[in-house]
């Protein structure tokens, strides 16, 4: 059977999707009923099935979400209010919108390297990662689980924050 011409054929739109924080362990698939799940709270069963939404692949912190022209705004609104994943708490933001996977590919940004290294704050040890451009990561855990706490170098000197050791997470 031949592919139909392009004029004749279904118009698409791509959507990248950066996922945080980005080491949820969920795959393609989870993340999209709950993308699903969010369409049809939000706008009906009616509006999702016109939409038809799919999810492209994963790569790394991103995601590529996949729906037919015209209805990107609506899949956009949907994504925002996307809150767990696999009862993980996460955000969804939406970063570019393509006609082409090709587009968006490169739109990903590359992951930073970070270093991992422990630190006491008020006489409590705490893992965390050093990125090269001076941010740092500090991963608290609790009875609730971990969190990940966002700092930078000067709010480390703030806290009197000492680093005693690389514990090679």
């Amino acid at each position: 059977m031949k592919r139909l011409p392009p004029t004749l054929r279904e118009k698409r739109r791509y959507i990248l999707v950066r996922i945080i924080p980005g080491t949820i362990s969920a795959d393609e698939r989870e993340l999209y009923y709950a993308v699903a799940d969010c369409i049809t709270s939000l706008y009906g069963d009616t509006v999702a099935a016109l939409m038809h939404a799919a999810t492209i692949r994963r790569e790394g912190d991103y995601l590529i979400l996949r729906c037919r022209r015209g209805w990107e705004t609506k899949l956009c609104s949907a994504v925002a209010t996307v809150r767990m994943v696999t009862s993980t708490p996460v955000h969804l933001e939406t970063c570019a919108i393509s006609g082409t996977i090709k587009a968006l590919r490169k739109q990903i940004r590359p992951q930073k390297k970070g270093d991992p290294f422990v630190c006491t704050i008020n006489s409590e040890e705490r893992d965390g990662i050093r990125y090269p451009d001076g941010k740092i990561d500090l991963i608290r855990r609790d009875m609730k689980g971990q969190e990940v706490v966002f700092l930078t170098q000067d709010d480390m000197e703030m806290f009197h924050a000492t680093t005693t050791k690389s514990n090679g997470i």
